[in-house]
């Protein structure tokens, strides 16, 4: 009897494994190839906004790639945007850089201009949903957990 146990619990983890691995990933566009994804095909576009030394932001992102991949990728256009990234970004035709604001920190203005509630504040993880001409929809500044994040995923497709 424990040997059959031990043998169908090994079977299982065995099956789930695979069938982890088999899954296709998320695809993550860049902001350069958003212009030409939207000329193609138009979808909303769901921003993640963070860095990478925040566990939330893990924790957002693992939501998303792991837990809403079929929905994402049925009616969104999914971006990471790294606020400390150093290269420039163009986006909706305008070029975006990063900015320092020490000796080794800083942001880059195009999180700002995304993440920035009306208060004027940032914070991380940001998620932002974009129209299919890039305009802002919903912005969510904090840590959501996956059930709401799939409400407002499916409520702003059924828009």
């Amino acid at each position: 009897m424990k040997k059959r146990t031990i043998l169908c619990l090994l079977i299982y983890c065995v099956v789930l494994r695979v069938a982890a691995l088999s899954a296709a990933p998320l695809d993550t566009v860049s902001f350069d190839r958003l212009s030409q994804l939207q000329q193609k095909q138009k979808r909303l576009t769901l921003v993640l906004i963070g860095t990478e030394w925040c566990k939330y932001c893990e924790a957002m992102e693992r939501y998303i790639t792991a837990d809403w991949p079929q929905a994402i990728e049925q009616g969104y256009y999914f971006l990471k945007l790294d606020v400390e990234e150093k290269e420039p970004i163009n986006f909706n035709k305008h070029l975006f850089y990063y900015r320092p604001t020490g000796a080794s920190t800083g942001l880059h203005e195009l999180a700002t201009y995304l993440g920035t509630d009306q208060s004027g504040s940032l914070s991380f993880p940001t998620i932002c949903i974009l129209s299919e001409e890039n305009e802002l929809l919903f912005r969510y500044q904090g840590f959501l957990r996956k059930e709401e994040l799939g409400r407002i995923l499916m409520q702003l497709l059924s828009d």
